[in-house]
């Protein structure tokens, strides 16, 4: 990727995350510095629907949507003016840091910059150029023009931004008056289909982690080991032994005798610094407790982690259950997106291709890698090993694996099983979507199978 890709892909990533906290909190975050052209642009796009606060969730996604996809057009158009921008930056500053031999070796195109670009109420360089010729304190005119050329570079930059929004503003609201309810409508289709089937309900609901809390399952029985602790001193008249120290209030008598005498005064008080005075002592046996208790102790839940899902778009899936299968899909994936959790799909018929919904920018490229569908048989096994190299990445360790199939295909190699065990040892969960398939194929190989039987005469669209 582009460093200018890369570039626009970070900036869409703040901008997409300053509309969620625009709508959360009512303003802008701090990452995004005031006056930014697009960040006002997304804070006055959510104040001129105020009704997204009422309606279905669905078309904040779409809004949201439609808003990325402006933005990255209008990064897109911002380069060469911040391109442009930065190269008159740059010889600004080499003519103002410039002597007087490179100031003259650079004039001809300083003045053909400013003469092209800047009316004279931003930059007079005709009447600059008279002052050089009456003023002997050329430095002093020099640093005056420097600042006015520079001020006007900074808010032509704006200019042509703000420019640029405008003129694709009015074609951008048009289209999401078009397209909106009929996004609205299909993503509305997408998500009766799914929730209509239990069983699809409940994938969502187990990948998407949202089991409600059990403060049952959070009760630990505790067992502490308490400090070592004295057991109550005795009484004075129990003495049991003479130790040494300094505590004055267990000093034996003799002790102060020594102190009262004169002539051995500083011995009292040389035995009071070293701790050597004799005092009585009743030492106490020490003993460890062991208290076991009911104790409510809050175990770390996992996180929503990373997701792989593996697409049938063999020949058997032709017709009504690769649409079902979609439907299932789209819906996972808008639920990944919204959750921020790192994604990466699989389709899979003869071979197997890949698309990392976790690197930015990837998510534009779901509908493409949807499109080549229906296509010969089915290779089982190179899908597994697809998900089990991913499995092996840092971004997708320990990710919930689900395979939405037919499952006309054979069980995995005794090898591939090995590396499924293993990756299950580690915190991988294997699920799947059988699609119109009673065969107990994958049964005792997959964590947990869910069956399916298309329903008859319903349209998917």
């Amino acid at each position: 990727m582009s460093n200018e890709m890369t570039d626009i892909t970070n900036k869409l990533q703040e901008y997409d995350e300053a509309f969620d906290f625009y709508m959360d909190r009512g303003q802008l975050p701090e990452s995004i510095p005031q006056g930014d052209l697009l960040g006002d642009f997304i804070s006055q796009t959510i104040q001129d629907n105020p009704q997204l606060e009422s309606q279905d969730p669905i078309w904040v996604e779409i809004l949201k949507d439609e808003l990325m996809k402006f933005i990255e057009a209008m990064l897109k158009l911002f380069q060469p003016i911040e391109e442009n921008h930065r190269q008159e930056k740059a010889l600004i500053a080499a003519f103002a840091s410039g002597g007087t031999d490179r100031k003259r070796v650079l004039w001809k195109q300083v003045y053909r910059t400013i003469k092209t670009k800047y009316k004279p109420v931003e930059v007079n360089i005709d009447g600059y150029i008279e002052q050089i010729k009456n003023n002997e304190d050329l430095d002093a005119v020099f640093v005056s023009m420097v600042k006015d050329w520079e001020k006007a570079c900074d808010q032509r930059e704006v200019r042509l931004k703000k420019l640029t929004i405008e003129r694709n503003e009015k074609a951008w609201e048009h289209h999401v008056k078009e397209c909106g309810n009929y996004d609205y409508e299909e993503r509305k289709k997408i998500e009766t289909v799914v929730y209509s089937y239990k069983a699809l309900a409940e994938i969502l609901r187990i990948i998407g982690r949202e089991q409600p809390k059990r403060e049952d399952e959070m009760d630990d029985t505790v067992k502490r080991y308490l400090p070592l602790l004295p057991s109550p001193p005795k009484p004075a008249v129990e003495i049991d032994e003479v130790s040494n120290g300094n505590d004055l209030s267990h000093v034996l008598p003799i002790e102060f005798a020594v102190m009262a005498d004169t002539e051995t005064e500083d011995i009292f008080y040389l035995k009071y610094a070293t701790k050597k005075l004799q005092l009585f002592a009743n030492k106490p046996k020490e003993q460890s407790l062991m208290k076991v208790k009911q104790q409510k102790k809050n175990k770390p839940r996992l996180e929503k982690g990373p997701i792989i899902v593996s697409l049938d778009t063999s020949g058997s899936m032709d017709g009504e259950p690769i649409k079902l299968a979609k439907s299932l899909l789209l819906q996972l994936l808008r639920m990944a997106k919204k959750q921020r959790r790192k994604c990466f799909l699989i389709t899979f018929s003869v071979r197997a291709k890949t698309l990392d919904l976790s690197r930015p920018g990837s998510w534009k490229l779901v509908d493409k890698c949807l499109e080549d569908i229906y296509t010969g048989g089915t290779d089982g096994e190179q899908m597994l090993n697809a998900a089990l190299n991913m499995l092996n990445t840092l971004t997708f360790g320990m990710a919930d694996v689900l395979i939405i199939s037919d499952f006309f295909f054979d069980i995995p190699s005794r090898t591939t099983m090995d590396k499924m065990k293993k990756e299950h040892n580690k915190g991988t969960r294997f699920y799947g979507l059988k699609i119109d398939n009673d065969s107990i194929n994958y049964s005792n190989i997959l964590d947990k199978i869910w069956k399916v039987k298309i329903k008859k005469r319903r349209s998917f669209g």
